[in-house]
């Protein structure tokens, strides 16, 4: 007669060697050890991978130089808000001499009309 405490022993037993069994063939499965034989590159697929190459070297290129060409902004930005300040300061000093804000007198404003429009007779 088997006791309580054998059939417990036996029953974890079969559940420690299933759940073993069952690693096992999770680790078999994965490791893939059946390999399908390498399909030719679909014609298409290579032509868009070489598309794709092609594009992101234009990508780097172009961002190269749009970073290019915002340092040159930035730096003229600079040069141009210096000249700005350093006029400003200079009106400032003198009291609205030659730096100060410029308008054109009103005698110099001229009005030019176009002339009439002449029609030809005929429709």
């Amino acid at each position: 007669m088997t006791t309580d405490r054998s059939r417990r022993r036996v029953r974890w037993t079969a559940i420690s060697a299933t759940a073993l069994a069952g690693m096992g063939t999770a680790v078999a499965i994965a490791s893939d050890p059946f390999p399908t034989s390498p399909h030719p590159p679909n014609a298409d697929v290579v032509a868009l991978e070489k598309r794709e190459k092609a594009l992101v070297a234009e990508a780097r290129r172009v961002s190269a130089m749009n970073a290019e060409r915002w340092a040159t902004y930035r730096t003229g930005l600079a040069a141009r808000r210096l000249e700005i300040a350093r006029v400003s300061a200079a009106a400032a000093g003198t009291g609205g001499g030659a730096g100060a804000s410029y308008s054109r007198p009103a005698s110099q404003a001229t009005y030019v009309s176009s002339p009439p429009v002449a029609s030809s007779g005929s429709s």
